[in-house]
């Protein structure tokens, strides 16, 4: 195989940008009249005519116009055509050198701090719930670790919150009904956590829980709050809108003998609130 030295090959800021950062690995190029001429190497085999795609072991990447625009020298793995598609695909490989870059002199640490950075938002979208995009249960368990070691677990909290009703809204209304339901419900509940200084989390179906550190003798003006804030709104259906009440349960860490023992006595008062006609808060 013959290798020919390079091209150079114009693109935009973004694409530059995923190139410099390894985000693209493969650049892509429409087959038009001047890549089939530079790539396409014709040869006669058994009196036909055939075509073979030259290769190039680098490539010069370059976005923008004069001699200081930004330029990046890569080695090209393999130059590919996707009869799918009808591209031609330059395979990139490292990167040899770079040119007028923000990045020339710490390459390295920019990199590290936007794989980093991926990492934690890869992080964050496991630890949320894909429906409500409130926090998931694994994400509570975790932070519940960490809060009953902190200095002012004291005044920690856990508050159960069940939507009353909600099989009806499911079977009357429907499954994408119900689904809007809990989004609307986690959007209050986010609003309200960050008032009771606190984190919103799903914990199963209907049922969310909020983490939250706050003095005892504020928690109920603030829940009460949260109760008429869900019920002062409905949610649209085309048949009717619907409505939604919740009940809570709270319990205290300082009463209690383990987190485990906390989410129980949360969820007792859940049971009690619903026992006692619902749309209510109880202590478990």
């Amino acid at each position: 195989m013959i290798l020919f030295h390079m091209y150079k090959i114009s693109v935009d800021k973004d694409l530059f940008k995923d190139i410099q950062f390894k985000k693209t690995h493969i650049l892509e190029k429409e087959t038009s009249k001047y890549w089939q001429k530079e790539l396409l190497e014709p040869k006669i085999i058994d009196d036909k005519i055939k075509y073979s795609i030259k290769q190039v072991d680098k490539l010069i990447i370059t976005n923008g116009l004069g001699e200081d625009k930004p330029q990046l020298t890569i080695e090209c793995d393999k130059i590919d055509y996707s009869a799918k598609k009808d591209i031609f695909e330059f395979y990139l490989g490292k990167i040899l050198e770079q040119k007028n870059t923000d990045l020339e002199d710490n390459y390295k640490d920019t990199l590290i701090e936007e794989l980093l950075r991926e990492k934690a938002q890869l992080e964050d979208t496991m630890n949320r719930d894909h429906l409500t995009g409130v926090y998931n249960r694994r994400k509570m368990e975790n932070d519940l670790d960490m809060f009953i070691n902190q200095n002012n677990s004291s005044i920690l909290s856990a508050i159960f919150v069940d939507a009353d009703r909600f099989k009806g809204i499911n079977d009357n209304f429907g499954h994408d009904a119900g689904d809007r339901t809990l989004v609307y419900l986690g959007q209050k509940l986010q609003k309200h956590a960050k008032i009771l200084n606190g984190e919103v989390y799903r914990y199963g179906g209907e049922e969310f829980i909020i983490l939250c550190f706050i003095p005892k003798n504020e928690i109920i003006d603030k829940l009460d709050e949260l109760r008429k804030d869900i019920k002062s709104q409905r949610i649209y259906h085309s048949t009717r809108d619907i409505s939604i009440t919740v009940s809570m349960g709270v319990s205290f860490y300082s009463e209690c003998s383990t987190k485990d023992d906390m989410i129980k006595k949360a969820d007792d008062g859940v049971y009690k609130a619903k026992n006692n006609g619902r749309d209510r808060i109880e202590f478990g």
